[in-house]
């Protein structure tokens, strides 16, 4: 047989293996150059947009922006442990900086909300946040460290950093409060980083279908700041040790600062006021009677008002004084609604109202 006839059907007999080589290649690469599809990025000139807003405080900068997009139509497939064939939606990331807006404070971009292509990719989270912009400035060797940062998930997807912690309907809005945290780690090659101390974890992570504004504005505390050393050697019982603004050590364990304890130090109240769900042991409520007068149904010609505590929560029997326009003082507590005891309608408006520590 010739050579020529012998060299084509052995060519013939590769060609089906070759084809499967490149098809194994073409889903495993699919998302960096693509095979024969084209996975690009192709927003519509009429794509309706989301626009995230960073309002930055001086000490600060904003971090690269990593955005993401999903496909349902273009998969990305993967064989499992045991060789079965998984499919999810595919994903592009592109990565944004966000624009300074004139000469103010605030920090800017506008994601479109489809990414369109073949793919018809649509924007599925957001990946954000800030950081010191001169970590020298706590030492000659310190760096950057992490918190301030921000998820927000624009679909029923978890995020790469997994899924929301709060879910909110319409225009999300978030801000808070934050703490420069310089730490000092020994085990492992040596570092000191500054960073960000707040409520909840490094990236607090948010579900907002209908969003089309974001808006973060992290506010920074720069005179209380929070200083911890990790142990020196790994033993039991070495803890990271913590050092507050007042002066205060602790070592229990924490792997972060108390946020709490903090915010109780800055502002001198005590931990439970500051937050909603320690808010029932709170020695000092702040109540506020709200001006509305409601009639009673039941007594013609008398009404009540309502008495809140600064979270705008119903205060149930709680003191109050009033002295009302006519002269009447009305020393009572209100319901188990929050409502003060029913008062004749010539009391209103009321001339003074006192929250006293009641002695029965």
């Amino acid at each position: 047989m010739p050579s020529s006839i012998i060299e084509s059907v052995d060519a013939a007999k590769r060609r089906p293996i070759l084809q499967r080589r490149l098809m194994v290649l073409c889903v495993m690469f699919f998302s960096v150059s693509g095979c024969r599809q084209d996975y690009s990025l192709a927003p519509p000139a009429n794509s309706e947009t989301i626009t995230v807003t960073v309002k930055l405080p001086k000490e600060l900068k904003t971090e690269t922006m990593w955005v993401m997009y999903r496909s349902p139509i273009c998969k990305s497939i993967r064989r499992g442990p045991s060789g079965q064939r998984m499919e999810r939606d595919g994903h592009q990331s592109v990565y944004k900086e966000l624009e300074r807006q004139g000469e103010s404070d605030l920090y800017q971009v506008e994601l479109p909300k489809d990414g369109g292509g073949a793919c018809r990719w649509h924007l599925a989270n957001v990946t954000f946040g800030v950081e010191y912009a001169d970590p020298t400035r706590f030492g000659e060797n310190v760096t950057a460290g992490g918190g301030g940062g921000v998820v927000v998930i624009f679909d029923y997807n978890d995020s790469p950093r997994g899924g929301a912690d709060f879910k909110v309907d319409g225009d999300l809005t978030i801000k808070k409060d934050y703490y420069p945290w310089v730490d000092e780690e020994f085990l492992g090659p040596y570092k000191k980083t500054v960073g960000l101390t707040g409520e909840g974890s490094i990236y607090l992570s948010y579900r907002a279908l209908q969003a089309r504004q974001v808006y973060f504005e992290p506010v920074i505390h720069p005179d209380f700041v929070v200083y911890s050393a990790g142990p020196k050697e790994k033993k039991e019982g070495n803890y990271t040790v913590f050092t507050y603004p007042d002066g205060s050590v602790v070592a229990d364990g924490q792997s972060k600062p108390d946020f709490w304890k903090l915010q109780s130090l800055r502002t001198g109240r005590a931990r439970e006021c500051l937050s909603v769900w320690q808010y029932e042991r709170c020695p000092d409520r702040r109540p506020r009677l709200l001006p509305e007068w409601i009639p009673s149904p039941e007594k013609p010609g008398f009404g009540q008002y309502l008495i809140v505590d600064e979270w705008g929560n119903a205060l149930p029997i709680y003191d109050y004084r009033l002295v009302g326009a006519d002269g009447r003082i009305s020393r009572e507590r209100t319901t188990n609604k929050g409502l003060t005891q029913p008062l004749p309608s010539s009391v209103h408006p009321l001339r003074e109202v006192e929250f006293p520590v009641w002695k029965p």
